[in-house]
């Protein structure tokens, strides 16, 4: 089940507003996760399927078993530096051959930042403010060393913008509080680049 994802328009620099919550922005592959069943499928922002190229997703650590779709960035982190290298998940995304993406899974493991959820057991998700959606988002999945639910800070992007910085991200991404998950390019999503 693939739903068209919802796109940040582009903004002047970092802003405080109580209205937003702030994330880093991950240079990565955006993904959904579509589980259904215990089946996992993985699509591309453009709804290409692209589950054999990344193994290491398809056990979703859910607290109960559950029909959902997660939205997210697969990126790849450096286990040393802390930092991304989008090289790395390119190389991961070109391979071919089931025994190739074995290998490259246990040597160069990707990470899956989970920011939303959008649909449940049945319920579309997507008519719910992002609040109602984090807060069902860290209800039922759980962090692993594949899959990290999304960290964000509420009101203000300062800090977070000089933390972006040091780790070598590519900036934050302010989202209201209260936006509804709307296919295409919205103004109630803000990236600010470094």
């Amino acid at each position: 089940m693939f739903m068209k994802p919802m796109l940040p328009a582009g903004g002047d620099g970092p802003f405080d507003d109580e209205r937003f919550l702030f994330e880093p922005l991950i240079h990565g592959q955006r993904l959904q996760l579509a589980m259904s069943g215990g089946v996992v499928k993985l699509l591309s922002r453009h709804g290409y399927d692209v589950t054999r190229q990344y193994p290491e997703l398809h056990n979703v650590p859910l607290r109960k078993p559950a029909d959902v779709v997660f939205d997210g960035q697969l990126a790849y982190v450096h286990p040393e530096s802390g930092k991304t290298d989008f090289e790395v998940l390119q190389h991961r995304y070109r391979l071919k051959g089931d025994l190739r993406i074995r290998e490259a899974q246990s040597m160069m493991p990707l990470r899956f930042f989970v920011f939303d959820i959008l649909y449940f057991n049945g319920i579309d998700l997507r008519v719910f403010p992002l609040y109602k959606r984090k807060r069902m988002l860290f209800a039922v999945l759980e962090d692993n060393a594949c899959f990290k639910r999304m960290v964000f800070a509420r009101g203000t992007s300062e800090s977070l913008h000089s933390q972006v910085r040091e780790l070598g991200l590519q900036g934050v991404i302010g989202k209201s509080w209260r936006s509804l998950y709307a296919e295409g390019r919205s103004e109630e999503w803000i990236k600010v680049k470094t």
